[in-house]
C-alpha cells in the first residue's frame, strides 16, 4: 500500500510554552489526539491507542518549541509512516502556528482534513485561542 502525504497549517493565539507540551506529554497528548497514549522513556517509544488500534512511534525529532517528530514501526516493505509536528511563533500576529505532516497509508484527504480538524478542534478548546 502506498503512503501519502497531507500538510496543514492550523493557528493558536497561545503561547509556544504553552502548546508545546501537549504534543509531547502522554497524558496531554491523550486529551486531545489518542484514547490513551504511553510512552516508554528509555527506547523513545510512544504507544497511541484510538479504540482498538495501537499505532507504536519512535521519537525521532524533540526540538523544545520547535518540532517534534513520531515514525511509526515499518509494516512491511514500505516506508515508515510518521508525524510531523513545526511550531512558529509570529511576534505580529501573536500567534502559534502548529504545521502537521501526516504521512501515512490514509488517501482519503476530505478525510484527513476532518480528522486534523476534529483533532485541533479539541485542542483548541483545551488550550484556547
Amino acid at each position: 500500500m502506498a503512503r501519502f502525504k497531507y500538510i496543514s497549517e492550523f493557528e493558536f493565539k497561545a503561547p509556544l510554552h504553552k502548546l508545546y507540551p501537549y504534543f509531547v506529554t502522554p497524558n496531554l497528548l491523550k486529551d486531545w489526539f489518542a484514547d490513551k497514549v504511553t510512552e516508554n522513556s528509555e527506547q523513545k517509544i510512544m504507544s497511541f491507542v484510538w479504540g482498538n488500534e495501537e499505532k507504536r512511534g519512535r521519537i525521532a525529532v524533540r526540538r523544545q518549541n520547535q518540532h517534534v517528530k513520531y515514525v511509526f514501526e515499518k509494516e512491511e516493505d514500505q516506508k515508515s509512516a510518521y508525524l510531523d509536528f513545526k511550531f512558529d511563533f509570529s511576534e505580529l500576529a501573536q500567534s502559534t502556528f502548529v504545521i502537521v505532516t501526516d504521512y501515512s497509508d490514509m488517501d482519503d484527504m476530505d478525510e484527513l482534513k476532518e480528522l486534523w480538524e476534529e483533532f485541533f478542534g479539541r485542542l483548541h478548546e483545551i488550550v484556547g485561542g
